[in-house]
């Protein structure tokens, strides 16, 4: 038997090692995305589905999904299965939907689906961390043209935590994805074979992120983005957007206002009919309106998606950096998801967000929290009391007292509000003042409806 000499078998194994780093590999072009949706729960596409089918069955382009959780504390219309089992239930209920109009690249996400109108509350339970890793790298693989996802504030009728939860993680993962300091290990190439800590990505920068929502009334959104009529009729199909979007949504049992109805979609029964009373459970807003948060390639907020857009790669545009000076004097203003949200919209450059003011919906008799969050920069205590003026109907829930803001501290100031047992639509202003030492500090408002189509509020 003849030994091999061990510099011999050095030499082979350098060789191999060296072959196998000098392979050039290219991304996988079975994954790449001109849309990549990203929305918290299986059903959310449907607030854009109908757009959806005219972009993939008359546009030719490829369409993936993110769902950032799989939607098991939601409620089931159509059997027993509730909590993970639901989730389980969800997933193939998603699968099943966007494989109706061709999604196969579909992902979802580790995040827990939280009952809240709240997104602070979402952002903790998810855990957030871990899904806006997740949603950057699935960013980096699919290299997305475009971004569609749901609009990050608190508007009345769109008051579902998790839903604005969505929309931060996807802002953020818009801005990040282009950046090489930003989990690096997911750009880092392997040097072993073997080797599963590095995945061998590239930076990739979306050229275009667009929000969309269900408010009770979506008007707002008009000249902020391009809007499509679902009532068109596709080409290709010849049935109408809204058609296709209805029988994509025949998958989603569980989230229905009556199963039926879905059924009868699937026979292929009465679909006109079907979808009108489909969108009055709030499936399918016509005409689908988007909002262009963010464009790194010109063309006007109204104009087609996909004007500008041109094939290859753009360079990282990180948002600009916003420099403040510390204030010397106390500062006031309301807190909880809205002054996260004001902080949220400057740092990542969303101007045009910046003039959406604070709303939400509760229902009948619920309790409503306004949160005034204050900052007290100098040397010595300051005492702060606040007002409310409430519209006819509401109450007060309590004395709201005085509090002492520490030295060179803050301090929420939590004011509970109960709302007038009759519904009503139009909005009523909370006018809020915030005082101290008997001089005003802050004054603003939230802009309240009462309807009992919302979830309550974290009381």
């Amino acid at each position: 038997m003849n030994a091999t000499p061990a510099g011999f078998r050095l030499v082979v194994l350098l060789l191999f090692s060296c072959a196998a780093c000098a392979q050039v590999f290219t991304p996988d072009e079975r994954y790449k995305a001109d849309i990549l949706v990203v929305v918290a729960h299986p059903d959310d596409d449907t607030l854009v589905s109908s757009y959806l089918a005219r972009a993939i069955y008359d546009q030719h382009k490829k369409v993936a999904v993110v769902y950032c959780t799989r939607g098991d504390s939601g409620g089931n219309a159509e059997a027993r299965e509730h909590a993970r089992a639901l989730g389980l239930v969800r997933e193939i209920e998603g699968r099943r939907a966007l494989n109706f109009l061709g999604i196969a690249n579909v992902w979802f996400l580790d995040g827990r689906d939280t009952s809240s109108q709240n997104v602070l509350v979402s952002l903790a339970a998810w855990p957030s961390a871990s899904v806006l890793e997740q949603t950057v790298r699935i960013v980096r693989l699919t290299r997305p043209e475009v971004v569609f996802t749901w609009l990050p504030s608190s508007v009345a009728g769109e008051n579902h935590g998790d839903h604005q939860a969505a929309g931060v993680i996807a802002t953020e993962a818009f801005d990040l994805a282009g950046d090489p300091a930003q989990f690096p290990w997911q750009l880092a190439a392997p040097i072993r074979q073997y080797e599963n800590g590095l995945e061998g990505l590239d930076p990739w920068q979306p050229k275009k992120l667009y929000y969309f929502t269900d408010a009770f009334d979506a008007s707002f959104f008009g000249g902020h983005g391009p809007e499509y009529s679902g009532k068109e009729v596709s080409p290709s199909r010849r049935v109408s957007y809204l058609q296709l979007a209805a029988q994509s949504a025949a998958a989603y049992y569980t989230q229905s206002a009556d199963p039926s109805l879905n059924r009868q979609i699937e026979a292929g029964q009465k679909l006109d009919e079907i979808v009108s009373r489909m969108q009055q459970a709030g499936y399918f807003p016509e005409p689908v309106r988007l909002w262009l948060a963010k464009s790194h390639v010109a063309g006007a907020p109204t104009a087609d998606v996909f004007e500008g857009v041109r094939p290859g790669a753009v360079s990282y545009q990180p948002p600009k950096a916003h420099a403040s000076e510390a204030p010397s004097q106390l500062q006031a203003g309301i807190g909880g998801p809205w002054g996260f949200y004001r902080d949220f919209w400057r740092a990542h450059e969303l101007d045009s967000l910046r003039d959406l003011r604070p709303e939400m919906a509760v229902q009948p008799n619920d309790t409503l929290t306004v949160p005034l969050l204050v900052r007290n920069p100098r040397p010595q205590p300051a005492t702060v009391s606040v007002a409310l003026t409430l519209p006819a109907g509401w109450k007060q829930k309590g004395e709201a007292r005085p509090m002492t803001v520490p030295p060179e501290g803050q301090a929420t100031i939590a004011v509970p509000v109960i709302a007038p047992p009759q519904e009503n639509t139009h909005f009523a202003e909370i006018r809020i003042n915030a005082l101290a030492n008997g001089t005003s500090v802050f004054q603003g408002s939230i802009f309240v409806q009462v309807s009992r189509y919302v979830a309550e509020q974290i009381k």
